[in-house]
């Protein structure tokens, strides 16, 4: 009898130790933070926001975003890794800050191994902007005013090492011309420094750059991608003006962790975000933005993703002979 008593009494504490554990545990358990490796108002910055509100809807807590700019991007990364890895911290990011940026501006980790990815979110493409008053109309224009003055012309880029400044580089090659890149820290300041003629081009995302076409304060010469893009219908893509190589110039966001975070609350916080992905009030915002949604289908998938753009970004890399 006393056996029977002595092995229930352990197996009771066992349990009652397991649901603490799991207690101890739970995600989300407290206010979350999300944080952007961007400044306020650029378009990595509007969508993370998007989510922010949907997530903290569908897990009962506050979620609080936290602009981290700066070095690329690297900044918002290290912040993120310094973090407890219990899942109250994760990161908001746009695919060029881990596969594209670090190939010219070295962080301090390895950015295909050192974050979890967890769900891509939405997709961008890029549109070639002047100001309203430049002298060309199409990218035929834009070649024949830079030959004129081969080394006068300039291009903005919110940071070294981002398709914006593999684009301008292109460019200088394709026109025979020498271009200076003046980066900035940031979208924001890249747009404004085009609008006011500071710098010639920017190679810029649709989404940040389409309001303030039609609002007139920008002309676009270009499009990425195999199609017009349905916010600006009247844009020819490159590839229809002989730039087919501009065709893939696209991006993503999405949503990354610590590697250490711990595998059951990664799953939980994929199945939050797949659920938010799946929501018509958060696709419609999305593109009305002019991003096009994407539904998550794994971890592993957007890991893979990440992996092929790095690749393919870094070949690119060598060919132009970038350097950090």
């Amino acid at each position: 009898m006393k056996t029977s008593s002595a092995l229930f009494l352990r197996l009771a504490v066992g349990a009652l130790a397991l649901a603490s554990s799991c207690l101890a545990h739970a995600w989300p358990d407290r206010p979350v933070k999300l944080i952007v490796p961007a400044p306020a108002g650029g378009n990595m910055d509007v969508t993370a926001r998007i989510y922010a509100t949907s997530l903290s809807r569908e897990i009962g807590q506050p979620v609080v975003v936290e602009n981290k700019a700066g070095a690329g991007g690297s900044i918002g990364v290290q912040a993120m890794l310094n973090a407890p890895a219990d899942g109250h911290t994760i990161l908001f990011t746009s695919s060029n800050v881990l596969s594209e940026i670090p190939y010219v501006f070295k962080p301090p980790y390895d950015p295909m191994n050192d974050v979890r990815p967890v769900a891509a979110l939405a997709r961008y493409r890029f549109v070639l902007v002047v100001a309203p008053d430049y002298p060309a109309n199409d990218m035929a224009g834009l070649a024949a005013q830079l030959k004129v003055s081969p080394d006068q012309g300039n291009f903005a880029s919110p940071s070294p090492g981002t398709l914006s400044q593999l684009g301008g580089e292109m460019l200088n090659r394709r026109f025979g011309v020498n271009m200076q890149h003046v980066p900035f820290s940031g979208t924001p300041p890249a747009l404004l420094a085009v609008m006011s003629r500071q710098v010639t081009m920017y190679l810029d995302s649709v989404v940040t750059s389409a309001p303030f076409v039609r609002g007139g304060k920008l002309k676009p010469l270009g499009v990425a991608g195999t199609s017009r893009f349905p916010g600006l219908p009247q844009v020819p893509t490159f590839a229809e003006q002989g730039y087919p190589e501009f065709t893939d110039f696209t991006g993503f966001q999405g949503i990354v962790v610590s590697p250490k975070m711990p595998a059951a609350d990664v799953d939980k916080l994929y199945a939050v975000t797949r659920r938010i992905a799946s929501r018509p009030q958060f696709t419609d915002q999305v593109s009305q933005l002019g991003f096009e949604p994407v539904m998550p289908t794994s971890p592993q998938e957007f890991a893979q993703q990440l992996q092929a753009h790095y690749t393919s970004f870094g070949a690119l890399i060598r060919t132009m002979n970038l350097k950090p």
